[in-house]
C-alpha cells in the first residue's frame, strides 16, 4: 500500500510541475498583456493630441487662407477703383487727352476726337492727322516742331506749343499742346493734352486791338498830351506833342524833360498836383513863327495800382482866341453845369436871356410852329411862363423870392404834340459875378417819366400784374371800407383765405408758364363760381382771397363747397390737363373779429388747418388754430433773447464814389446768429418785429453797436461815415431824437458820423409829422436820406420840404435796369431830380460793371452792392478798407 501510494505520488509530481510552469507563463503574458495595454494606451494618447494638433493647424491654415482672399479682394477692388479714378479724370476733364508711345496714339478720350473732329478707328494707332496741318501765329508749319515735341527723344516735363490747328472739316481753332512723359509697363509714354484757346487768342487779339485804338485815340487828341514820372521823365507823347516839339517819339521817351520844357514841373506845380488841384495853369512864350501864344497847360495826377508808381498827365492847349470869348464863356460856364438837365439863365423879369441845348431840346413840339421856328428863337428872349405852365397862382412873387435869396422848386408842364411832359423846376439866385446880379438860375428836369412810373407803380400796387385781380393792400382797403360800413348795421362779413393745393407739383412739371396760365384760369373759375358781389383778390403765389356778405354760416358753407367740386374738373394748359384743390380757411365778422388784421389772422390760421387736415377742404376758424401764431411768438422769443444777450451782429459793406472809386462809407446791417450757429436772414426776424414792437429795440441796438464801431474806427484813425436803417415806428417814438444822442454821447460818437436812411413810405405816412423829425435830425448833425425811393407813391412837391440830404435808389430799380428801359428811364430821372435839388443820389444793389457804368454816366453820386463789395464784419471791412486806401484798389467804374 505503501508502494502504490508512493508510486502514485510520484507520478503526480510532474502535473504539478506543469501546472506550476503554466501559472508562471499566464503571470508572464499578463505582466507582457498589461505592458502592452500601457503603451497601447500612451500611443493612443499621442494619437490623440497629435489629431487635435493638426486640426488646430488645419483652422489656422484655413483663416490665413481667408485673410490672404479678402486681402486680394481689397487690392484687386482697390486696384478698379484706381483704374475708374484714371477712367473719369481722362474723360470728364474738359481737355482732349492723347496718349502717345514711340510717336503713336494709343488712347483718346472723346473730348480729344471732338476737338480735332476725328473718329476713334482714325485716331488710335495712328499719328493724328491734325497735328500735320498746324500752323503758328505768322502761318508757318507748325508739323515737325509737334513731332519732335511728341517723339521719343522729349525729355522735359511741361514743354507745350500754342499751336493753329485745323481737322477733317477744315475748321480752325487756337489749341495748347502740352506733354508729359511717364512710365507705363515698364515703358515710356507721353500724356498730350489739348486745350482750346481760342477765346483765349481773341481776347489777347482784342486786347491789342483796344491797346492801338488808345494809342489812335490819344494821338487824335488835338492837344499836346505827355505822361510823366515824378522824377520828370517822359513816357507817353502824343502825335500832336511830337509836332509842336519837333522831335521824333522813339528819341524822347524815356529822356528827363528840361526845366524849361513847357510840361516840365515846377516845386509849386508839385506840391499843387500832390495836394490833388488839378488847375490849368496859363503860359505865355514864343512858339515857332507864330510869336508868343498863349498856352493853357493842365495836369493831374494817377497811380498806377500795379506797380504803385505815380504819373503827371499834362496836356497843353493854344487858347489864344479863346480869351477873346472870355466873357461870354464866363456865362456859358454858368448854364452847362449838367448835360442832362435843361439850364437856363432868366432876367429879374423872368425872361429867357441863355439855354443850353437840353432845356432847347424841351421845347421842340410837332406841329406849324416847330417847322419854322428854331427852338432857341422861341425860348431867348421870352418870358418863362410864355414857355412853360408852371404850378405856381404868382409866377412874380416867385421871382422876387428867389431875388431875395430864397430858391424855388415846382412842377411845369409842356405840351408835346399828343403828350404833356412834366417837369420839376429849380430856381436859385445867381452869385457867379457883378455883372450877372438880378439873373436866376433855373433847372429843369423831365420827370414824365418817373410820374408814368409812380402812376404804374400805383396801379400794381393795388391790382395784382398777372390776373388782374385785386391784391392784397385793395384787399385790406375793401375789408376795412366793409367793416366800417356794414357790422354796425348787423352786416354779416366772411373772410376766406384760398390756398391752391399741389400748384407746385404743377408749377415745377409744366414750367413757369404753364404755372402763371394756370393762376389766370384759376382766379377766372373762381370768379365764376362765387357770388356777384364777392370782392375776390390775389395775394401773390398760389393764394387768393375773397369776401362774401350777408351770408349766414350754412349759405356760406354751401357756397365754400361749390367752389371747392368745381375744382375737380381739370384745367386745360397747352394740351395738357392740370388738377389742383383748394385748402380754404373761413371767419366770420362780428363773430370771430371786428378789425382786419385780426380777422385776416384768422383766415390765414384756418387755411393752414385746412392744409394740416388734408387738403382740399374747408376750415372755419376756431379760438383753438393758434399754430402759427405760437411760431411767431417763438420767433420773438428767440429774437428777444438774442437783443438781450448781444446776439446780434453788424456787418458793413462800402459805398463807392461813381466819379473815383474811392470809398466813402459804408452801411450797417444787421445780422443775426442763432444758437444753432445758422444766420437768420433779416428778411424773416424784421416783420416779426415790427409786427410784434421788437423793431424799436431791435433800432436802438443796431445803432448803439454802429456808435460803438465809429469810435473804434476814429479812434484808429479812420473817418467813419455809416448809414443806419431807421424803421418807421422808430420815427413814431417822440423821443427818438433823443435816444439817439444819449447813445451817440455813451459810445463817445458824433452824429455827424452817421446818415440816418428812412423809407419812402415812412415819409409818407404822415409828412407833416416826418418833416417836424427830419428837422430834428438834421438839425443836430444827422444827415438824412430817403432810402427805397421810387417805390413809394410821394409827391415831389414834398422834396423840397424835408431836409434831406441823399436819395437812394431801390435796388429793383438797379436790377432791372439794363433789361427795361422803363426802370433805366426811372433810375436816370431819378438822379436827374436829386441833382437838380442838390442831393447825393444813391444806387444800391451793384452787381455788374454795366450796371456801375449806366450809373456813373447817368450822374450817380455812390453806389454800393455786390460788384464792390460784399457785406462784411468789422474786423474784415478794416482790412478791406486798409487795403484799398493803400493802393489795391478796386476798378471804378469807368475802367
Amino acid at each position: 500500500m505503501q508502494n502504490d501510494c508512493g508510486q502514485t505520488a510520484t507520478q503526480s509530481n510532474p502535473l504539478h510541475v506543469y501546472v506550476a510552469t503554466l501559472q508562471s507563463q499566464l503571470r508572464d503574458r499578463d505582466a507582457e498583456l498589461a505592458a502592452l495595454t500601457k503603451k497601447s494606451e500612451a500611443m493612443a494618447q499621442a494619437q490623440a493630441e497629435a489629431i487635435v494638433r493638426s486640426a488646430e493647424i488645419i483652422d489656422e491654415l484655413e483663416r490665413t487662407k481667408q485673410r490672404l482672399s479678402e486681402a486680394r479682394s481689397a487690392a484687386e477692388e482697390a486696384a478698379r477703383d484706381t483704374q475708374r479714378l484714371a477712367d473719369t479724370i481722362f474723360e470728364k476733364t474738359h481737355d482732349g487727352v492723347m496718349v502717345f508711345h514711340k510717336g503713336i496714339c494709343i488712347a483718346s478720350n472723346d473730348n480729344a476726337l471732338t476737338l480735332l473732329r476725328s473718329d476713334r478707328s482714325k485716331m488710335i494707332g495712328e499719328w493724328p492727322q491734325a497735328f500735320d496741318l498746324a500752323s503758328f501765329d505768322d502761318g508757318s508749319s507748325a508739323r515737325e516742331s509737334l513731332r519732335q515735341l511728341i517723339g521719343d527723344e522729349f525729355d522735359e516735363i511741361g514743354s507745350s506749343l500754342e499751336v493753329c490747328l485745323s481737322n477733317q472739316e477744315r475748321q480752325i481753332f487756337w489749341a495748347e499742346v502740352s506733354v508729359s512723359r511717364f512710365s507705363m509697363k515698364d515703358a515710356g509714354h507721353l500724356l498730350v493734352v489739348v486745350r482750346d484757346i481760342t477765346a483765349r487768342k481773341q481776347f489777347e487779339a482784342e486786347l491789342k486791338r483796344h491797346r492801338d485804338f488808345l494809342d489812335n485815340i490819344i494821338n487824335a487828341v488835338p492837344d499836346q498830351l505827355a505822361v510823366t514820372t515824378t522824377a520828370q521823365r517822359l513816357v507817353v507823347a502824343n502825335d500832336a506833342y511830337c509836332v509842336a516839339n519837333k522831335v521824333e517819339r522813339g528819341e524822347i521817351l524815356g529822356a528827363e524833360l528840361s526845366r524849361d520844357e513847357l510840361f516840365s514841373l515846377t516845386p509849386e506845380i508839385e506840391q499843387q498836383i500832390n495836394g490833388g488841384v488839378c488847375e490849368s495853369i496859363e503860359e505865355t512864350r514864343p512858339l515857332h513863327r507864330d510869336g508868343k501864344r498863349t498856352m493853357s497847360v493842365m495836369r493831374s495826377m494817377f497811380q498806377d495800382r500795379y506797380s504803385g508808381e505815380n504819373y503827371v498827365v499834362a496836356t497843353a492847349r493854344d487858347i489864344t482866341e479863346d480869351r477873346a470869348r472870355e466873357d461870354r464863356l464866363r456865362i456859358l460856364a454858368s448854364v452847362f453845369n449838367s448835360a442832362s438837365e435843361g439850364v437856363a439863365i432868366l432876367s429879374s423879369d423872368g425872361r429867357v436871356e441863355e439855354a443850353n441845348p437840353a432845356f432847347l431840346s424841351m421845347l421842340m413840339t410837332e406841329g406849324p410852329e416847330a417847322t419854322s421856328t428854331r427852338p432857341e428863337v422861341a425860348a431867348i428872349g421870352k418870358p418863362l411862363i410864355s414857355i412853360l405852365k408852371i404850378e405856381t397862382n404868382d409866377f412874380d412873387a416867385v421871382m422876387r423870392q428867389v431875388e431875395n435869396g430864397k430858391p424855388w422848386s415846382g412842377k411845369g408842364f409842356l405840351r408835346q404834340g399828343d403828350t404833356n411832359r412834366s417837369y420839376w423846376i429849380s430856381l436859385s439866385q445867381s452869385f457867379e459875378t457883378h455883372e450877372c446880379a438880378g439873373r436866376v438860375i433855373l433847372l429843369v428836369s423831365d420827370i414824365t417819366e418817373l410820374e408814368y412810373t409812380q402812376r404804374k407803380l400805383r396801379r400794381q400796387a393795388m391790382y395784382d400784374n398777372l390776373t388782374g385781380m385785386p391784391n392784397r393792400r385793395y384787399f385790406r382797403e375793401r375789408l376795412q371800407q366793409l367793416i366800417d360800413s356794414g357790422l354796425d348795421g348787423g352786416q354779416h362779413l366772411a373772410v376766406c383765405f384760398i390756398d391752391l393745393d399741389d400748384f407746385k407739383h404743377v408749377n415745377d412739371s409744366a414750367g413757369h408758364e404753364a404755372g402763371d396760365q394756370l393762376l389766370q384760369a384759376v382766379s377766372a373759375r373762381i370768379q365764376q363760381v362765387t357770388p356777384e358781389d364777392a370782392f375776390v383778390a390775389r395775394f401773390g403765389g398760389d393764394e387768393f382771397a375773397m369776401i362774401l356778405s350777408g351770408l349766414d354760416r350754412d349759405t356760406l358753407e354751401g357756397c365754400l363747397n361749390r367752389l371747392i367740386d368745381c375744382f375737380q374738373k381739370p384745367f386745360e394748359l397747352n394740351g395738357t390737363e392740370a388738377t389742383v384743390g383748394l385748402s380754404i380757411g373761413a371767419t366770420r365778422a362780428p363773430e370771430d373779429a371786428q378789425l382786419v388784421d385780426a380777422l385776416m389772422c384768422n383766415a390765414d390760421i384756418a387755411m393752414y388747418a385746412a392744409k394740416l387736415a388734408g387738403k382740399n377742404r374747408i376750415r372755419f376758424f376756431e379760438p383753438k388754430m393758434q399754430a402759427e401764431v405760437d411760431l411767431r411768438h417763438h420767433v420773438q422769443s428767440k429774437l428777444r433773447q438774442a437783443i438781450a444777450s448781444g446776439g446780434l451782429k453788424l456787418w458793413y459793406q462800402p459805398k463807392v464814389c461813381a466819379a473815383s472809386g474811392n470809398t466813402v462809407g459804408c452801411e450797417a446791417l444787421v445780422r443775426w446768429c442763432s444758437d444753432e450757429g445758422q444766420f437768420i436772414p433779416p428778411s424773416e426776424f424784421i416783420p416779426i418785429a415790427e409786427q410784434t414792437g421788437l423793431i424799436n429795440q431791435l433800432g436802438n441796438v443796431v445803432f448803439q453797436l454802429a456808435a460803438q464801431q465809429a469810435s473804434r474806427w476814429h479812434a484808429e484813425g479812420i473817418n467813419p461815415s455809416i448809414a443806419v436803417n431807421v424803421s418807421a415806428h422808430q420815427m413814431r417814438n417822440p423821443r427818438f431824437v433823443e435816444h439817439l444822442m444819449l447813445m451817440l454821447e455813451q459810445a463817445g460818437a458824433k452824429a455827424e458820423w452817421f446818415e440816418l436812411e428812412i423809407t419812402e413810405h415812412a415819409m409818407m405816412d404822415d409828412t407833416e409829422y416826418a418833416a417836424s423829425m427830419i428837422d430834428k435830425l438834421s438839425s443836430v448833425g444827422f444827415r438824412v436820406a430817403i432810402d427805397d425811393f421810387g417805390t413809394g407813391f410821394s409827391s415831389l412837391s414834398y422834396l423840397k420840404d424835408f431836409r434831406i440830404q441823399t436819395l437812394k435808389i431801390d435796388l429793383s430799380f438797379v436790377h432791372d435796369m439794363i433789361r427795361s428801359p422803363q426802370s433805366n428811364a426811372v433810375v436816370r430821372s431819378i438822379i436827374s431830380l436829386g441833382r437838380g435839388l442838390g442831393l447825393t443820389v444813391v444806387a444800391e444793389g451793384v452787381e455788374t460793371m454795366e450796371q456801375a457804368s449806366l450809373l456813373s454816366e447817368a450822374g450817380c453820386t455812390l453806389m454800393q452792392g455786390y460788384y464792390f463789395a460784399k457785406p462784411m464784419p468789422p474786423e474784415e471791412y478794416t482790412k478791406w478798407l486798409r487795403a484799398t486806401s493803400s493802393g489795391k484798389q478796386m476798378n471804378t467804374v469807368t475802367s
